[in-house]
């Protein structure tokens, strides 16, 4: 049984008292782990539109990885609003794009402007989530570099970098979709918009390390999704861990009732974190 006291600290303003969206901050125990801590960003799935950042999901991540030493920030962001009608089209009243992926972005800016106060070692930010929160994930951390997308949003005088990646499930593909995650006035607006949200198009050699997971028994992204991905960074020749997990549903955490992830993420992050 683990000794370790957490502090978590809940609804930081991370965005500005304005914004509805908060962020929890799960921080190890001090005298366990003395210095500067290595931070992940955990964004929070959903399909863009549903859950929060103190989703059971969210919260058993950010108390299994404060336990092992890491500094987790699980943030809220902006998210689609709408409903499906009667025919079950999704029919959204605001879409959150591009605010949503700025808001991700501003977190990891947050956190290095404010390491002193979390006691964080700003050169080792990672960022992790599952689902709508991979694909995000995947976006910051192919996206470093982007000038124009790192313009936008807050703190914009700190770094993007991030040292790796953690992706749970997550599309790395938006363009084609039969649901829309991102609609538009036209469909050719809508296309721009996908390929600009997908990490496909972003992700190339300058990506960092990046862990994927997927269920074969996923029922929402199809598991062949991670696999093309894990493919596509075999090609590029970058670091990468592909655990693909016999009869997993789609959403899951640390410890799937088919197979304990803990200790294999651990060994992930201990590499390059």
């Amino acid at each position: 049984m683990s000794t370790t006291s957490i502090t978590i600290l809940h609804d930081i303003d991370f965005l500005g008292a304005d914004r509805e969206e908060k962020m929890d901050a799960y921080l190890p125990d001090q005298e366990r782990y003395p210095g500067p801590r290595p931070a992940i960003v955990l964004i929070h799935g959903g399909g863009w539109r549903i859950l929060d950042k103190r989703s059971p999901r969210e919260v058993s991540i950010g108390n299994d990885l404060a336990d092992a030493g890491y500094a987790v920030f699980s943030i809220n962001y902006l998210l689609n609003v709408g409903e499906k009608d009667e025919s079950g089209v999704m029919r959204l009243s605001r879409v959150a794009w591009p605010q949503n992926f700025y808001d991700c972005k501003s977190a990891v800016r947050f956190i290095r402007k404010e390491s002193t106060t979390y006691r964080v070692d700003p050169q080792r930010i990672g960022v992790m989530g599952g689902s709508a929160g991979g694909h995000f994930s995947m976006l910051v951390g192919s996206t470093i570099h982007n000038e124009e997308f790192n313009r936008e949003g807050l703190y914009t005088d700190e770094s993007n970098e991030v040292s790796c990646i953690l992706n749970f499930y997550g599309d790395y593909d938006l363009i084609n979709r039969k649901s829309k995650p991102f609609p538009q006035e036209t469909p050719e607006k809508t296309l721009e918009v996908e390929k600009l949200a997908s990490p496909i198009t972003w992700i190339d050699s300058n990506t960092p390390p990046m862990f994927i997971t997927h269920g074969t028994a996923d029922g929402i992204i199809s598991v062949e999704r991670s696999r093309k991905l894990a493919v596509h960074l075999e090609n590029l020749g970058l670091d990468y861990t592909y655990v693909e997990i016999s009869k997993a549903p789609h959403s899951y955490d640390l410890h799937p009732q088919q197979m304990d992830l803990k200790a294999i993420v651990l060994e992930f992050l201990n590499k390059y974190l």
